[in-house]
């Protein structure tokens, strides 16, 4: 059986791929661990948002610029959300799943409904 070479251009086109896509769970498991390890000093929980399996495909929906819609529907949610939780089970920190509905709309202090300006404007919320 012979092999190819890694001087041929598919071969090191396939080489990169692959380097990359371990270099992205490298980033991954490091931020998890990081953020797991912050949570654990301050003695405090991780709160997630429970997002669905087709969370991009929903977000990308109204998203006009190519490049842009591309980059959301490859950032691996998921995948993140599940390192958070196996590190924080390894490291006994408690992880809350939240339900992401009506999250921008209620006040996460008060409790209140907030309010928009009616134009629609970049101005703050109420």
């Amino acid at each position: 059986m012979k092999g190819n070479s890694t001087k041929v251009r598919e071969v090191r086109r396939k080489l990169r791929r692959l380097r990359e896509r371990d270099k992205r769970l490298n980033v991954r498991r490091k931020l998890a661990k990081l953020i797991v390890m912050e949570a654990k000093e301050r003695r405090l929980a991780i709160v997630l948002e429970d997002l669905p399996k087709r969370a991009p495909e929903h977000m990308v929906r109204d998203v006009e610029d190519k490049q842009l819609r591309l980059r959301i529907y490859r950032s691996a949610f998921s995948s993140m959300k599940n390192a958070i939780i196996e590190k924080a089970r390894e490291y006994g920190v408690p992880v809350i799943l939240v339900n992401p509905a009506h999250t921008s709309s209620t006040c996460p202090i008060h409790g209140g409904r907030i309010a928009y300006p009616p134009n629609g404007s970049g101005a703050p919320r109420v």
